[in-house]
């Protein structure tokens, strides 16, 4: 059997499951390993950009606005794990996360933000604007994990 016909049989496989309702549900602990690899992959950018912020690393432009790039394009999958089947599963989010669940969402709303903006300037290329920026991005990502997330 030649590869598109492999394709196409997965494919129409693939549809019928889908279809007949046969694929389970993500489960709670699903939705919180999703939302933690989104937010490992963020701080893997973050961390990076950081060093060159403090200067631990030299500040390469052209790289840093890849990071920043990237960040903005994971920063709206954050919101997607935290679903609401999710609130008792074992993680790190407080329960004044489900409490307070407005506020989370203009949290995650601020955070798409300052990451756009991020992306933007560094885009820009100005050392200077680029790290002040990444200075407002990153007090969005900690207030957040100040009010909502379990200290570690």
């Amino acid at each position: 059997m030649d590869t598109k016909r492999i394709l196409a049989a997965a494919t129409a496989v693939a549809g019928l499951v889908l279809a007949s309702g046969l694929v389970a549900a993500p489960k709670p602990e699903d939705a919180v390993k999703y939302r933690q690899g989104v937010l490992f992959a963020m701080g893997w950018n973050v961390g990076t950009m950081g060093a060159m912020v403090k200067g631990d690393i030299p500040f390469d432009a052209a790289r840093f606005a890849f990071l920043a790039e990237r960040t903005a394009q994971l920063s709206p999958m954050v919101r997607e794990g935290f679903t609401p089947d999710s609130k008792g599963a074992k993680s790190h989010a407080l329960p004044e996360l489900w409490d307070n669940i407005d506020d989370f969402e203009k949290r995650m709303k601020d955070l798409n933000a300052a990451t756009q903006a991020l992306a933007t300037t560094a885009k820009g290329g100005d050392e200077g604007k680029t790290k002040e920026q990444f200075g407002a991005t990153v007090k969005v990502c900690k207030g957040c994990h100040d009010e909502y997330r379990e200290e570690m």
